[in-house]
């Protein structure tokens, strides 16, 4: 089941970031433990979603930022161990479907270095680079999926 996340939900998702395989590099872990930290889901027009399976409250999540006629995918987690499962497809569909709903043009993708080759396949193309900054060392691929 996909459901809204609500503020009750943060202290798992918190956890799903800080130990996720996608950031294993020394600085890439504590970069993401430090945001985590810090982080919680928000009310008002950012979004997030998760995925209730396998006995897990979160299997998986995804938050959406409005951006004029598009959407930012800002966070896409899957629980290491549902990994393989399908899950991140079905997070995806979802998240595409949602930001239809809500009168998007494209889904804009900053990504995880490591985590770009899931969004291509999932049909996203490469539109740039973003530059370090908001805690982050390193440039990103910048990704846009159009709806």
């Amino acid at each position: 089941m996909i459901r809204r996340a609500t503020p009750a939900d943060s202290e798992v998702l918190r956890a799903m970031m800080m130990l996720s395989n996608g950031y294993e590099r020394a600085a890439a872990r504590a970069m993401i433990i430090t945001f985590a930290t810090g982080w919680s889901v928000p009310e008002g027009a950012h979004e997030v979603w998760l995925a209730e399976e396998g006995g897990l409250i979160a299997a998986g999540f995804y938050a959406l930022i409005p951006h004029g006629a598009d959407q930012e995918l800002d966070l896409f987690f899957t629980d290491n161990g549902a990994q393989g499962t399908g899950l991140g497809r079905r997070l995806f569909d979802h998240m595409t479907a949602r930001a239809r709903d809500l009168g998007a043009a494209r889904v804009v993708i900053s990504s995880n270095p490591e985590a770009a080759g899931f969004y291509r396949r999932m049909g996203a193309v490469d539109i740039g680079v973003t530059a370090p900054g908001d805690g982050i060392a390193w440039e990103r691929p910048k990704l846009a999926l159009s709806l």
